[in-house]
């Protein structure tokens, strides 16, 4: 598949999505489509799930065969989703026992209270956020649980602190486990335990923890009443969830989908999200991530909404997102795996100029530099020591 064929079937694929979207207008577009293609790419998006459901509804003559592949993934998606939620149950009734609230984020909460039904949000973990006084006792916890955790040093390699622990099920290793989270077989998914919100890359770092629990709103997930975060706070952590992922090279056409579906709820107190945005200094991701939301998925968003956040972002920034388009988004989470020795110098170069353009003071581009010259601190040198 050429680039131009890949970035047209991906385009179509997110039409699909747009809200007031004309089914017959959308088909009318199709005479070219690789309809193998497009299953395949929304399977390997995390997409296939939705697509399956507009399509359906839409009863259009599509071919049986790309529509069986949809069903498939989205009947399979459904059984994780069943698992996944059951999993969670567990680990917050026994939070109740011990005495733990969790915030309960991204997937777990999505899924359940924002999407159609959970099964067109796939979840790749289960992520839920403890006072950091608490983690000892969470990660007991889950061992007692039949977890085994795993950790790594908030020092080294990208230097994410949000979370530097995983857990899973010690007896469910998943021997058809693939690179892409959409396409594992396995219905059993990692717990992370977080101790913050603060998103983390080679130097780049935004923190929106601080009061975030006392303005947490609530939620009955997996027939456990438990803690959210609360629209306005969603809509933020997601468009930083988002933009990272860009910035990370990580899958992100369900992130895109989550600003969808947030932004179509009507929920978010508008005045008070640019007042944390401003505060948090998280303008640019969060113009970024609702800029490409409206371009790709015409995710539904105020008039004032991205000039004001255009305001308080640099100039150069700014005009950078300006031009952020899918084959942005294609380029960025589409690169080819790290093999080499060689591979892995060249990316951690040409990554950290891309991460740095993200950087909105010169401090926080040398910051970003920074992680390069540590070079001890790197995955790459444990890579030679091996």
């Amino acid at each position: 598949m050429t680039a131009q064929t890949a970035l047209a079937t991906t385009q179509q694929l997110l039409d699909v999505l747009r809200p007031q979207q004309q089914p017959d207008r959308w088909f009318s577009q199709t005479q070219q489509i690789n309809w193998d293609n497009f299953a395949v790419r929304a399977i390997a998006f995390g997409l296939a799930p939705q697509v399956h459901h507009i399509l359906a509804q839409w009863q259009l003559p599509l071919p049986a065969k790309t529509m069986a592949k949809l069903a498939i993934t989205h009947k399979a998606q459904a059984q994780r989703s069943s698992a996944i939620y059951e999993q969670l149950a567990q680990v917050l009734a026994a939070c109740s026992q011990a005495k733990l609230q969790p915030l309960c984020l991204k997937g777990v909460h999505l899924a359940a209270c924002y999407y159609a039904e959970p099964a067109l949000r796939p979840m790749n973990d289960i992520d839920l956020l403890f006072q950091p006084e608490e983690l000892p006792q969470a990660e007991a916890l889950l061992r007692d649980l039949g977890y085994g955790g795993k950790h790594k040093s908030a020092e080294t390699g990208a230097r994410v602190t949000k979370h530097t622990s995983t857990f899973r099920r010690e007896q469910s290793t998943d021997r058809n486990a693939t690179p892409n989270p959409y396409l594992s077989a396995s219905l059993d998914r990692t717990v992370e335990p977080h101790s913050s919100l603060e998103e983390s890359w080679f130097g780049l770092k935004v923190d929106i923890t601080p009061n975030i629990r006392e303005r947490a709103a609530t939620a009955v997930l997996a027939q456990h009443p438990c803690h959210v975060l609360n629209p306005t706070d969603l809509l933020h952590h997601i468009c930083l969830h988002f933009s990272f992922h860009l910035i990370q090279g990580a899958p992100s056409f369900v992130q895109l989908t989550d600003l969808l579906v947030i932004t179509q709820a009507n929920q978010v107190e508008w005045d008070d999200f640019l007042r944390r945005v401003v505060e948090a200094k998280s303008a640019g991701y969060v113009l970024a991530a609702l800029t490409l939301a409206q371009k790709l998925v015409g995710a539904p968003l105020p008039e004032h909404i991205l000039p004001q956040l255009a305001d308080k972002t640099p100039k150069s920034l700014r005009q950078r997102i300006a031009q952020m388009d899918l084959a942005y988004v294609l380029r960025r989470t589409q690169q080819k795996p790290l093999i080499t020795l060689a591979d892995r110098l060249h990316r951690g170069v040409t990554d950290r100029i891309e991460i740095a353009r993200w950087a909105p003071t010169w401090g926080e581009k040398w910051r970003v530099w920074q992680t390069a010259v540590q070079f001890t601190r790197t995955d790459t040198v444990k890579m030679l020591k091996k």
